[in-house]
């Protein structure tokens, strides 16, 4: 299995309502990540399918057991975006905190990444998926939008960033303005707005041509 790079979008549980799933997969398409199939094992099952399962399962609070069979759990997509040979995305509830759920949005590290150390992001796929996340940032219930790499610590809390803490900006973040993290060494910062306001953290250092 390759490593993979995530773009981790985050809510609040107590915004969930009926149509939430359906609304963001209708966004997801709209911003140009158009579905192809399910997944694991799922991969015959319609998107309104997909749609009704997973938002029964956000509604009653699901998480996995460590011992149920993994047919019992979200259901996955897989996506027609850009160029690449997998675009995944998939539900985690309460992550990274209670009381939170994400949608984790997986593509192959190697096909963002440029060969060799230090890390660098091939700037013109970066540039797409800030664009794609743009987009997302407007879905109103989103409340943050993380990046990273299998090697790097996972996204912080909702709550975390409330108090100051730092995203995971593996090579960018957009997140909400109360209490977000400054730290000038490592982002460059740049406020969001025309439509829903907050601020894009780029790490400094990561991109290529």
């Amino acid at each position: 299995m390759p490593a993979y790079f995530n773009l981790s979008v985050q809510f609040r549980r107590d915004e969930l309502y009926p149509t939430f799933v359906k609304d963001f997969y209708t966004m997801l398409d709209e911003a140009g990540m158009k579905f192809q199939s399910g997944y694991w094992g799922f991969e015959e099952d319609s998107l309104e399918e997909t749609i009704q399962w997973n938002q029964r399962k956000l509604e009653e609070d699901f998480n996995l057991g460590f011992t149920e069979h993994h047919s019992h759990d979200y259901k996955q997509v897989i996506y027609r975006f850009g160029a690449y040979s997998e675009v995944r995305g998939f539900w985690m509830n309460n992550y990274p905190e209670d009381g939170e759920f994400t949608y984790e949005i997986i593509i192959p590290e190697s096909e963002v990444l440029m060969e060799g150390y230090p890390v660098r992001f091939i700037k013109k796929k970066m540039d797409r998926l800030l664009e794609l996340s743009e987009g997302i940032w407007q879905f109103p219930p989103v409340r943050a939008i993380q990046t990273g790499l299998e090697i790097e610590d996972d996204s912080a809390g909702l709550a975390e960033l409330a108090q100051g803490g730092c995203p995971s900006a593996w090579p960018f973040a957009i997140v909400e303005e109360l209490g977000a993290c400054y730290e000038g060494s490592m982002y460059d910062i740049r406020l969001i707005s025309g439509g829903k306001r907050g601020l894009l953290f780029w790490r400094t250092g990561t991109d290529n041509g």
